[in-house]
């Protein structure tokens, strides 16, 4: 569904549902997987112009289960939207976790962070948007401490992340101004050392070493490190990259700690898993962040076309069933310009961002020269920096400034380094690990402390997240399905208000039109001869134990109602049902079953009184015997 549609609501309530049915032996471990989602929800969710509590992460959950019991859960989050840390647009917000930090702080726990008020941080009031009507962040805050301390999160830890993302905060404070010492040099000096201060103590790191790192660049030559001065802009590009890099770490960090909480200690076959990824976003302004979000949507449209068209036709062919093929609108285009090698517009991203001289320009340029005949691309008439595509939810055009810069993701070494060397254990742990899958894609001289040589391409974010999304698709496709539509009743956030025409055009946008016709022709339910035949025995009177499968599965069906003769096919190997004759054979099934539990429970409990009537009968007996005994020796 699109961005607001209601999938994350939706994710919850499932997972409600899921606890309630099977909580387990264990029931600390359902709680924990639970509170896992209002957790991550803080960190990764934020206020846009369409929806008040947006999901700027995906997440697929695994939930598994022994013996019809949870027994513990795998986390996998895909493409945080890191360009929010520092910038949104006009009536958005922030990630909700700063907002509800700072309404729920007291004022000596504010005073020990060096922290104040929303509106009076850069990274917070860009959007002048500090609240949210239907939320308390206040509130949020507290179910926030809840759920870290159901999942086990120590003390230390918790101080750990509130230190950086205070420190976040500060950074995003820090402001710069060029020296009049040399005018003809564009030099800068920190005009903030209050928050510089901050910064190096929260975060526990060397205040010269991140001042450095704020207003110089490391260039290698030879066996020497040169500093370059930065500019203004470098300078801010600088900042605003660490705090990007705080906050994913933290973020990452976050999803592993959590998975070390849940996670199942032996192996495991059986699981449920849902899938609650961002919605299909197209606003004023689209950038990189909503090309790849639009480009999992398209993947997720494509499997749920070919598993509800495609691979539903060539199985009613496969087992020759008398059947009108049903057309249906085919993105595979879609996915093939965005993706495919060699020429996909990402592969051309990837090759840019190669090549040290490349700029964004250069990128359109080369999608224009590419793609301009295609008919799913747009090329504007103007010279604009932006290109169209026509997705199956709508054209949407895409503003390629920036697209290089956040495609590569570059956290320069010295970075790493300084965040690795941090007095705070837990925080230098977060960035060895960072600086360990940096070192497997280049050379590392252990004595300098210097990258000297590459070994191989750094993966890019699209890289990345192309594969994630591969890897997705093939989990899924090995999965039996259940699609949820999450349709929006209108684009203004207002409850009790149905659009019909934003409804109608969500509708057919998806799909939904098509597959309401499959599902109405085709035969959803479909079970193999053994299956079926050992499901719904029990509904005949003739028990055919020594007969074929098949010859039971057909006896059975013959003896149904003749209003039920259309919703069934026989195939070569399986029946195929329409659901509502599945929901009858279900209801006869379930009735059966619970007369045959009462005439069981009802020869059981006759069998019970007369034997206790029995005991009681020959106690009486006794009792006389002994009584009439007793009065003839006192006779």
């Amino acid at each position: 569904g699109e961005s607001g549609g209601g999938k994350t609501q939706s994710t919850k309530l499932i997972m409600n549902y899921l606890a309630a049915v099977n909580p387990g032996k264990n029931k600390l471990i359902t709680e924990q997987i639970l509170e896992a989602s209002p957790l991550l929800e803080s960190f990764g969710n934020a206020k846009t112009v369409r929806n008040d509590n947006s999901s700027r992460f995906g997440k697929y959950i695994e939930i598994y289960y022994s013996q019809k019991s949870i027994v513990g859960a795998k986390l996998s989050d895909f493409l945080l939207e890191k360009s929010r840390i520092v910038t949104h647009s006009t009536d958005e917000r922030n990630y909700h976790v700063f907002y509800e930090l700072l309404e729920g702080f007291d004022t000596e726990e504010k005073r020990k962070y060096g922290l104040t008020t929303p509106e009076k941080y850069f990274y917070l009031n860009q959007g002048a948007s500090m609240a949210i009507a239907s939320k308390s962040d206040a509130h949020d805050f507290q179910s926030l401490l809840t759920a870290m301390k159901i999942l086990n999160f120590t003390k230390v830890e918790q101080e750990t992340i509130f230190k950086i993302l205070a420190a976040i905060l500060h950074l995003g404070n820090i402001y710069f101004s060029r020296t009049v010492d040399d005018p003809s040099h564009d030099l800068i000096q920190i005009s903030s050392k209050t928050e510089i201060e901050w910064c190096s103590h929260l975060l526990a790191i060397n205040e010269q070493g991140l001042l450095q790192k704020l207003t110089h660049k490391v260039t290698e030559a030879r066996d020497e490190r040169l500093l370059s001065p930065f500019n203004l802009e470098q300078a801010l590009d600088s900042r605003d990259a660490i705090a990007k890099a705080l906050y994913a770490t933290l973020f990452s960090w976050l999803v592993s700690r959590i998975n070390q909480i849940v996670r199942v200690n032996n192996s495991v076959d059986n699981s449920i898993a849902i899938l609650d990824i961002f919605g299909f976003e197209n606003f004023a302004t689209n950038s990189f962040e909503q090309l790849c979000i639009n480009y999992a949507n398209e993947a997720l449209q494509f499997h749920f076309n070919r598993h509800v068209f495609k691979l539903e036709q060539e199985e009613y062919a496969k087992e020759k069933l008398s059947w009108k093929k049903i057309d249906f609108a085919d993105n595979t285009d879609c996915l093939d310009l965005i993706g495919k090698k060699p020429n996909g517009i990402l592969q051309i991203l990837d090759d840019e961002s190669n090549f040290p001289k490349a700029t964004d320009q250069s990128f359109l340029h080369k999608c224009h020269r590419l793609h301009e005949s295609n008919r799913l691309y747009g090329k504007p008439r103007l010279l604009k920096t932006t290109f169209s595509i026509r997705h199956y939810a709508g054209e949407v055009e895409y503003d390629v400034r920036g697209f290089l810069d956040k495609n590569r993701d570059l956290l320069r070494s010295d970075a790493i380094d300084l965040f690795s060397s941090s007095r705070n254990e837990i925080l230098a742990d977060m960035f060895r690990d960072i600086r360990e899958v940096y070192e497997s894609h280049r050379g590392f001289h252990f004595k300098t402390g210097r990258f000297i040589t590459m070994k191989a391409k750094t993966p890019t974010v699209s890289a990345k997240f192309s594969d994630s999304l591969s890897n997705l698709i093939d989990t899924m496709t090995r999965c039996q399905p259940t699609f949820i539509r999450c349709v929006k009743p209108n684009n203004d956030k207002t409850p009790n208000k149905l659009e019909l025409s934003v409804v109608l055009e969500q509708l057919r946008n998806t799909g939904m039109l098509e597959t309401v016709r499959i599902r109405k022709l085709g035969f959803p339910r479909r079970y193999l001869f053994e299956q079926f035949a050992k499901r719904y025995r029990c509904l005949t009177s003739n028990p055919m134990d020594n007969s074929d499968p098949k010859e039971v599965t057909i006896h059975i069906l013959n003896t149904l109602p003749t209003k039920f003769t259309s919703k069934y096919q026989i195939g070569i190997t399986k029946v195929f049902m329409r659901e509502s004759l599945e929901q009858h054979l279900e209801k006869e099934r379930t009735q059966l079953l619970s007369e045959a539990a009462s005439t069981i429970q009802r020869t059981i409990k006759g069998y019970i009184q007369r034997k206790n009537f029995e005991k009681q009968r020959q106690a009486v007996l006794i009792l006389q015997r002994q009584y009439r005994r007793w009065i003839d020796r006192k006779k």
